[in-house]
């Protein structure tokens, strides 16, 4: 598992694949957190009609390019088709929110594909306050 720091967001871009297409107040402190330490977002999401705080893509093959570095935002029952295809796209990295938003089978996918995965909000990299020191309590 890697450590989560910065420079996981390779070029300062990240994927947020199954970004909600309602309003989400935790997404919304994420975007705003990604935005405010210049990462650029490029957000996925098959279902998007239109878009929230950020461009919402239908799909991975209509975004102007594919970050190296992807955080996967869907159900976990929703996980194991995407592990292929975004290592196709030439995705690197994954980050997942927590361990319970995540397969164990999921994360061994992704070490088997050659991924580099990391388990944290990034809110606890990003983030300010109570997420420093929820980072510091995590030993993320």
């Amino acid at each position: 598992m890697a450590k989560l720091t910065k420079e996981f967001f390779i070029d300062n871009e990240v994927l947020i694949l199954g970004y909600p297409l309602k309003d989400v107040s935790s997404m919304k402190m994420i975007l705003s957190a990604f935005v405010r330490n210049n990462i650029k977002v490029y957000a996925v999401n098959s279902n998007a009609t239109g878009d929230l705080d950020v461009k919402i893509y239908n799909s991975i093959d209509e975004l102007p390019k594919v970050p190296k570095c992807a955080y996967i935002y869907l159900a976990k029952d929703e996980i194991t088709p995407w592990i292929s295809r975004i290592k196709e796209k030439g995705v690197q990295r994954v980050l997942f929110h927590s361990k319970k938003d995540v397969e164990p089978m999921d994360v061994e996918a992704c070490k088997k594909a050659g991924l580099e995965t990391a388990i944290a909000c990034p809110m606890m990299l990003l983030g300010k306050g109570i997420h420093k020191f929820h980072k510091f309590l995590a030993g993320v």
